[in-house]
Parts: structure tokens; C-alpha cells; sequence
């Protein structure tokens, strides 16, 4: 990658001729490993995605959720399916009561001392309106939920992305850093051996050594941030910190093609974005809210059905029993109740409809600011290539003239210092890009599992 010609470059370029041993540059394609890590598995960018979808603890907390929602179906049915009660009874008297009729040959019992009764009863809704907008708000509700799940997916997924390429962007500035203090090493050798011939000043040994003390600081506060990179991106992952991230390459993420046009790239998001779905679905909701309250004015009908049994025939001599009817019932009147919930449910559909237009309101807006971001970050990432170009000409040449004696070491550490900010910045810059691009394709609906914005 162009980062590791820079860096092998800025090592030619800048290692001293008295360095007793000389620095070499990293071999790996993706990035230089950190010292500390050498011996810890890479962990891929896709391999950390695939991992957050699987052990991420909120995902699971928002899939747990999910199914806890698409019970919604299941309740909501219940009321039109039958309903069928059971219970049972025993009462001990304090005697037993009976009489002796005519034409009866025993007496008849009427209270036995040790009663026992049962009773089963059953019931079936027949004509019951509200729950026809009642089942159909459940179903929209279930795919509302599923909606949902998926847009917190793609924030849990965008969030790991970013995370693993910060990490990624740190580790390879850590590369930087560290080469960056075996120059300072080997200037500072230089220097001390150029002052010991009276070839240079304790000025510039001085100096040396206070640059290579801010580069080992400067390394030791890198290592730092990238351990803190790990930690956090390890905790979106589930997983410990042994591990080591690799830079993927710039291809993968490509911007998407609909992005070319700024009218095409919002219609792109209001088709594809399932936040902005769940919006339209809570409109939805919200209408069959609506009539469901205007159903309560409609009367119910159920048809019932009850059995009993006891040890006490009585004076029918029949210890069992049933029947079966219909039962209606109608509200005419309830204190302006529906009313009141009418008005309710007419202002629920206005906010349903309010959130939905902000929501797509916001949605345009992230895709024109995740546009403009791409577009400036491409611009600076040319810029930070050139300045890194022009950076490494220039040491090139102090490291010249320093050589043959027409530069002092202070000119020439001014360099170095510029030429370590270009490298930086080109690093940060490629991040920038990465993330940008991931920005867009998540604005634009189209961050999928793997990563890659959808073709």
C-alpha cells in the first residue's frame, strides 16, 4: 500500500550514514505490527463484523427484544379464539338437608354435608369489530419491531467499522511513531559522533536528544491510544483484547454509484433505510388505532357455552347440567370516553405523520452532509499525498546538504519534523476517507453485514 513506501522512503531518506544499525522498514502489506502484539492473531475487518453480529451484546439484547414483539401476532388473536374456563368447588356443610316428597320412593337431597360442584365454561367471539384493527396494528407492530432490530444492526455494525478502522488508522500511526524514534536514535548517534570530532555543536546533540525523548513519549502515548482503540472495539466485539487489526484495503469501500447524484442518493435512503420504513409503518399503526376506537361503537357478539356438575342432584335429580346461547352486547353510552379517544388516537396519527416527515427530513440531510464529507475528505487525502511527496523530497535533500556540511542539524530536524506531520496526516487522512465513504453507504441505507456498501 502507498502508506509502506512512504515509510520505507522516509527510512532511506532519513537514517543517518554513522547509524551502527540500520532501520528497516515494515514488510507488511497491510501494516507494521506493533512490538508488543507481534505474537496476537490479525483480526480481519470482515472478521470483526461477522464476530460483532454474532456476540455483540446489545444485537442480542435488540434480538431478544424482537422476539418478545412478534408475540404481538399471537395476543391479539387471542381474542378471537375461544376462551374456555374450568374451576371446581368443595363445601363442608354443617349437616346434610333433605326432604321427603310424594312420588318420590327416597328423600331428596338438597344440601349434602360434603358438597362438590364443577363448572366448564366456553366462549367464542363471533362479531367483535375491534379487534379487526386490533390484529392488523399487532402485525404492523411485529414488522415495526423488525425494522427496528435491523436499523440498530446496521448502527451496532457502522459503530464496529468505525471503531476497527480508528484502531487500524492508530496502529499504523504507532508504525509511524516507531520508526520515526529509531531515526531520532540514530540522528542523536550522529550527532554525538559528529560533536566528538568537532565536526558539530553540543547544540545540536542537545537537541537530538530532546527529540528523541519527545519521539519515545509520543510513541508510548500511541501505544496508548491504540490499546484503548482495542479495548473499545473488544467490547463491541464480546471477545478479549488479544488481537491485532489490519488496515483493509481502500477499495472495499468504494463509494456508492447513486451518490453521484445528490436527488438520486436521498430517494436511494428513503427507499432503503429501515429507520425511515418504521416510520411510515408507525403511521400506519397509528390509523388503525384510529379505527379501532371508532369500531367501539359497533356492538359485540359471542356465542357461550357452560357445563356444571355437582353431587347434588337436587330436586331435578340430575347432577349435570348445560347450556348454550349468544350474548350481545352493545355500549350506547359511556361518559364521552370514545370521544376522548378519538381525539387521542386523531393526535397520535399527526405525530406518527410529524416524525415521519422529520425523519426523512434527517435522512436527506445525513446524506447530503455524508456527501460533502466524502468529497472534502477525498480532496484532503490528494492534498496530504502531495504534501507527503513534497515532505520526503525535501528531507531528502536537507539530508544532503547536511551531509556535505551546508545545513545545520537544526534546519534539518525542522524537516524531519514536517515530514513526520505528512505521514501522519496522510494516515489520518486515509481514515478519514474510509470513514466517510462507510458514512455515506450507511446514510444511503446500503451498510450491509459484510462492510461493503451494496452494489
Amino acid at each position: 500500500m502507498f502508506l509502506r513506501t512512504l515509510l520505507s522512503s522516509f527510512l532511506l531518506t532519513q537514517a543517518p550514514s554513522s547509524s551502527d544499525a540500520p532501520v528497516r522498514a515494515p514488510t507488511s502489506e497491510v501494516a507494521a505490527p506493533a512490538p508488543a502484539g507481534a505474537s496476537l492473531p490479525l483480526l480481519t475487518f470482515e472478521e470483526a463484523i461477522l464476530l460483532a453480529e454474532k456476540q455483540n451484546p446489545s444485537l442480542e439484547a435488540a434480538r431478544a427484544r424482537l422476539e418478545q414483539s412478534r408475540l404481538l401476532g399471537n395476543k391479539a388473536w387471542s381474542g378471537y379464539l375461544p376462551n374456555i374456563t374450568a374451576g371446581g368447588s368443595y363445601i363442608h356443610n354443617p349437616k346434610e338437608v333433605s326432604f321427603e316428597f310424594p312420588g318420590f320412593p327416597e328423600p331428596v337431597v338438597l344440601q349434602k354435608q360434603n358438597q362438590l360442584s364443577g363448572q366448564l365454561s366456553a366462549r367464542q367471539a363471533l362479531l367483535v369489530p375491534t379487534l379487526w384493527p386490533a390484529i392488523q396494528g399487532a402485525y404492523l407492530g411485529e414488522r415495526t419491531a423488525e425494522l427496528t432490530t435491523e436499523n440498530t444492526r446496521r448502527e451496532i455494525l457502522f459503530g464496529v467499522a468505525q471503531a476497527y478502522l480508528g484502531a487500524a488508522s492508530l496502529r499504523e500511526s504507532l508504525a509511524v511513531r516507531e520508526q520515526l524514534l529509531e531515526v531520532r536514535r540514530g540522528f542523536e548517534r550522529d550527532a554525538q559522533a559528529r560533536f566528538e570530532v568537532g565536526d558539530a555543536e553540543k547544540l545540536a546533540v542537545l537537541r537530538a536528544t530532546l527529540d528523541r525523548k519527545q519521539a519515545e513519549q509520543e510513541l508510548v502515548r500511541s501505544r496508548s491510544d491504540y490499546a484503548t482503540a482495542k479495548s473499545a472495539l473488544a467490547v463491541l466485539l464480546g471477545r478479549s483484547v488479544d488481537f491485532e487489526v489490519v488496515t483493509p484495503q481502500g477499495a472495499k469501500f468504494t463509494a456508492p454509484p447513486e451518490s453521484a447524484n445528490l436527488d438520486r442518493a436521498e430517494e436511494k435512503a428513503l427507499e432503503q433505510r429501515p429507520d425511515v420504513s418504521a416510520a411510515r409503518l408507525n403511521v400506519d399503526i397509528a390509523r388503525t388505532g384510529h379505527r379501532q376506537v371508532l369500531f367501539e361503537y359497533l356492538p359485540n357478539l359471542y356465542a357461550t357455552a357452560n357445563y356444571s356438575a355437582s353431587n347434588a342432584a337436587g330436586l331435578t335429580g340430575a347432577s349435570s347440567t348445560w347450556t348454550l346461547g349468544l350474548s350481545l352486547s352493545w355500549t350506547l353510552l359511556d361518559g364521552g370516553l370514545r370521544e376522548a379517544k378519538l381525539s387521542e388516537a386523531s393526535s397520535k396519527i399527526a405525530e406518527a405523520n410529524a416524525n415521519l416527515r422529520g425523519t426523512e427530513l434527517k435522512i436527506r440531510d445525513e446524506v447530503r452532509k455524508a456527501r460533502y464529507a466524502l468529497e472534502s475528505a477525498e480532496a484532503n487525502l490528494s492534498t496530504a499525498e502531495e504534501r507527503a511527496k513534497i515532505a520526503r523530497e525535501s528531507a531528502r535533500l536537507a539530508k544532503a546538504s547536511f551531509d556535505a556540511g551546508a545545513t545545520t542539524y537544526l534546519q534539518v530536524t525542522d524537516v524531519n519534523a514536517t515530514l513526520a506531520s505528512a505521514e501522519l496526516g496522510f494516515v489520518a487522512e486515509s481514515l478519514n476517507v474510509q470513514l466517510s465513504r462507510l458514512a455515506l453507504a450507511r446514510a444511503m441505507g446500503l451498510f450491509e453485514l459484510s462492510g461493503n456498501p451494496s452494489p
